[in-house]
Order: structure tokens, then sequence, then C-alpha cells
């Protein structure tokens, strides 16, 4: 009888275990892109500005040690770009200059 109840309690311990492991999978999974790097390879070579709709800067920090520089394409794709790249350097400066508040204007 002891044995059908040790049985039964490490079949129910292993169960507890499974699905307390599945449920942080899928949390992990749900955080998705805050856990790692997005950019896995960069683009060095010269994208025109014109084709780009969208640019995110995305600065390092405990999900990623490196910063990401990533723009998406008026085709929809997404690049990341390498942001050490003299043309890359040349548009974030722009950005972060055109993001500054002019002289009298309100916050």
């Amino acid at each position: 009888m002891t044995a059908v109840i040790n049985e039964c309690f490490a079949a129910a311990l292993i169960v507890c275990l499974f699905s307390a492991a599945l449920t942080e999978a899928m949390s992990l999974a749900q955080m998705g892109t805050e856990l790692r790097c997005q950019c896995i390879k960069t683009e060095s070579r010269f994208i025109h500005p014109r084709l780009m709709q969208i640019v995110d800067l995305i600065p390092s920090g405990p999900h990623c040690s490196n910063v990401e520089v990533i723009a998406t394409l008026k085709s929809g794709q997404r690049v990341c770009l390498e942001p050490t790249a003299p043309w890359v350097i040349r548009i974030i400066k722009k950005i972060l200059e055109s993001s500054k508040p002019t002289p009298g204007s309100q916050l």
C-alpha cells in the first residue's frame, strides 16, 4: 500500500514540476524580445535614408549588451544596421538633433 502511495506522490510531483516549468517557459516566451538581442547580424553597407520608414535605436541594457539600430524599410523589411558604421552614426545624430526641442518651444 505504501508503495502505491509513494508512486502516486511521485507522479503528482512530476506533473506539478512539469506544469511549473511549462508555465515559466510560456511566460518567458510572452516576454519575447525583452530577454535577448534582436539583431543577430548587422548590415554595414549603405542603405539610402529615403528607403527607410522607421529607425529604432535600442540602447544596451540587461536584455542585450549591444546598442541596436533597426531600420524598417518602406518595403516592410527590418534590417539591423551596424551602429559603428559612419553613415549609421550620421543618421543617428540627425535623428537625435531633430528630436531636441527648439528654443522657445513648449514641452
